[in-house]
């Protein structure tokens, strides 16, 4: 089932890249750049929300299939691994129906909600690329392109920490560094699905 599980991980995180993109393209008076991610669940165009709740379900079924592909491993499955990937996936899942404060308007309840939300799988997200760099160690290459990710992820973590605690800085540099982190943060379990399928 491994394989199969995976496999589908493969599938729904390539989808994902996608409509992330999508989202780019067809912004709904949204800056691709200025402003954040969490920006479009809120934007006034109804396209670009669903397009944007679309983006985190997708995301969510491949965290959720990678996770139950490393609980059906048929060695020794990573159980803490599994769990994360499984919490992650649940995050992403529930985000859609706590959207954020748009940039600029006054901070709500719900909003606030939604940060801490969006820092959880933030964290957890990171956090999952070491480890399944060494699920994947028997695939050298895959392996190896994780430990990069692992390390972009992290210089654009640390700019989006930056950015977010200088003012000046977030309106340029905020949303750009977490654009990078999430395609990297993307790219990764992408990458260890990939070689799960095809071990």
């Amino acid at each position: 089932m491994t394989h199969f599980f995976a496999g589908i991980a493969v599938a729904l995180f390539s989808l994902r890249l996608l409509l992330f993109l999508l989202l780019h393209v067809l912004p709904g008076g949204i800056h691709p750049i200025h402003d954040t991610v969490s920006d479009y669940a809120a934007s006034s165009e109804r396209r670009t929300r669903l397009l944007a709740a679309t983006a985190s379900w997708t995301a969510a079924a491949a965290w959720l299939a990678l996770g139950a592909g490393v609980l059906s491993s048929t060695g020794r499955p990573d159980l803490a691994l599994a769990g994360w990937l499984l919490g992650v996936g649940t995050l992403l899942a529930v985000m859609p129906f706590v959207p954020t404060d748009r940039s600029g308007s006054t901070t709500t309840r719900r909003g606030r909600m939604h940060l801490l939300l969006a820092i959880a799988w933030f964290t957890i997200a990171y956090s999952t690329i070491g480890p399944l760099g060494r699920l994947i160690a028997g695939s050298p290459v895959a392996a190896d392109l994780l430990r990069h990710l692992d390390t972009i992820a992290a210089a654009s973590l640390a700019a989006l920490i930056v950015a977010l605690l200088a003012r000046p800085l977030r309106r340029r540099f905020f949303g750009l560094s977490e654009r990078v982190f999430i395609v990297t943060v993307t790219l990764a379990p992408l990458v260890a699905a990939a070689a799960l399928a095809t071990a």
